[in-house]
């Protein structure tokens, strides 16, 4: 990929972004940073590694859920939704990372899967043994349903002499619960007061989904009255769905935003792409935006697009209206590892999947993760996708995620936008009463030739490696950044045809930062 940034507009000093601009970076702390040579990371291990964070360009920090887990691995599944799983660290570590974080000005939120429990736990136990208060806690039935609605398995417990509902072998909660509703209130207000910023949400509940839409309301309103009571800064709520837009959409509500996952399925053209990112800001309740993500749970964006798409979708996922998710390892093309690679057979509170790579520091044996024997095997392209060769190459995916990290938060980055495909390429115009930012990105699998009259209101002072008569040329996954004075209504006037090095955009950049 090809990254030309020239800037041909007044710079000042960026401001704050709020939570509707905000670069969230998701930490999965299993496979960030190992402290205790253990091969399985934690929150030490992440503590160390914030800095790391702020120099990509993000505002906040998700971590993974950290609660306890399961030791037993044929019970698998959340033990307690607020004690620290002592595989991570303890109240003490967590408490480190969190004054770091403030330190390096990183707002961190916890992520919490609040749809299954284990059959070991407390509240599936006083569940099932019909204890009062409990005895909705979880989902039964005398009579199993039909197991392939809504990928629910139905399995028989001696003790309540009724089926449950169980998903890969976790219990279903029932989020129809009263009871439940108010266990994860005091639940959520225990992680606030410990000084996390908000909280993500995985709320779907597939057997009935205006008891999850009331649910994830609910949470929200009681994080307000949480922080409020302990003068805490306003929270906020990701909702973390993997239900089509019709149905995500209906979690929004007073600060509360829907996670999209527009950009994490498998490989779409531009005007796929292109309807898919229109349909995710329509559904948006007015003045709201969606977060978008890089990557999902299933692969990452060097697996399922390919490593000259890399920086298409980092920088797509930048410019898009809304705040940003960089999957922890997508700014450097960090691919999927393959599972079957793995050496260790422990059992870990987290199931080994593709996209858990642990992170790669450096191109070192055991990739500066750990120096014991890793929890799962590094990703196939860990010698060269790595923080150590990326950090200092300005042209890396490092490199081009924290340029476009740093023009988002300048004032050319304006509020007003358009989203539209041209030919192959899918275009991406941002601008305000400062200036205009510009992305053209080919999406498509081969070559193609932009003719960039065709975007109304384009300035003639747009600056890039262009011709003169307003066409480029672009390479699969080839994107191009531009930048000029404020969009015009005069109509679309020619682009003047330069020959700028890269270098000398980076150049650019720089004194910009400096300002």
């Amino acid at each position: 990929m090809w990254l030309v940034v020239i800037m041909s507009v007044m710079l000042a000093k960026s401001v704050s972004a709020g939570w509707n601009n905000t670069i969230y970076y998701k930490v999965l702390v299993d496979s960030f940073k190992d402290s205790d040579s253990d091969g399985l990371g934690d929150l030490k291990g992440a503590t160390k590694q914030l800095s790391y964070i702020r120099a990509v360009g993000a505002d906040a920090v998700i971590l993974s859920p950290i609660n306890a887990k399961s030791p037993d691995c044929d019970h698998p599944g959340t033990v307690s939704f607020t004690e620290i799983d002592q595989r991570y660290g303890n109240e003490d570590t967590l408490k480190k990372l969190i004054e770091k974080s403030r330190k390096l000005d990183l707002k961190v939120l916890i992520s919490v899967d609040v749809r299954s429990i284990s059959t070991l736990s407390e509240w599936f136990n006083l569940s099932a043994a019909r204890t009062l208060g409990y005895e909705d806690w979880v989902i039964w039935r005398d009579t199993p349903a039909d197991p392939t609605i809504d990928g629910v398995e139905w399995l028989w417990n001696d003790i309540r002499n009724s089926y449950y509902a169980s998903i890969s072998n976790e219990t279903q909660l029932n989020l129809c619960s009263d009871g439940v509703t108010e266990a994860f209130r005091r639940a959520q207000c225990i992680w606030l007061q410990r000084g996390f910023a908000g909280l993500v949400l995985s709320p779907d509940f597939t057997i009935n989904h205006e008891c999850g839409v009331k649910f994830v309301q609910k949470m929200a309103t009681y994080a307000l009255s949480c922080t409020r009571a302990a003068n805490i800064e306003k929270p906020i709520t990701l909702a973390d769905t993997a239900f089509e837009i019709e149905n995500a959409a209906r979690y929004y509500g007073d600060s509360v935003t829907v996670i999209s996952n527009a950009l994490t399925g498998p490989v779409r053209t531009s005007p796929s792409l292109a309807v898919a990112l229109h349909t995710e800001l329509v559904y948006c309740p007015q003045d709201m935006t969606p977060t978008w993500r890089t990557s999902s749970s299933e692969s990452r964006i060097a697996s399922r697009y390919g490593s000259e798409f890399v920086d298409a979708i980092n920088i797509i996922s930048l410019f898009l209206p809304g705040a940003t998710i960089i999957q922890q390892g997508d700014e450097l093309g960090a691919a999927d590892t393959l599972l079957e690679w793995a050496t260790t057979n422990k059992c870990w509170p987290t199931i080994a999947a593709p996209f858990a790579a642990p992170f790669p520091w450096d191109d070192s044996p055991t990739a500066g993760f750990t120096s014991g024997e890793s929890w799962l095997p590094l990703a196939p392209n860990y010698r060269y996708a790595n923080a150590k060769t990326e950090f200092a190459n300005e042209q890396s995916h490092f490199g081009v995620v924290r340029a476009v990290a740093a023009l988002r938060k300048s004032p050319a980055f304006g509020p007003h936008y358009e989203i539209k495909r041209i030919e192959d390429a899918l275009v991406i115009l941002r601008w305000g009463p400062i200036g205009s930012l510009l992305v053209v990105s080919n999406l498509c699998r081969r070559n193609s030739e932009i003719q960039l009259s065709k975007i109304p209101g384009l300035s003639n002072e747009m600056t890039a490696a262009v011709s003169s008569g307003g066409y480029m040329n672009l390479f699969r996954g080839e994107t191009i950044l531009m930048a000029g004075p404020p969009r015009h209504c005069g109509g679309p006037g020619p682009v003047d045809k330069i020959a700028n090095k890269l270098s000398e955009g980076w150049q650019k950049i720089n004194k910009y930062l400096s300002v």
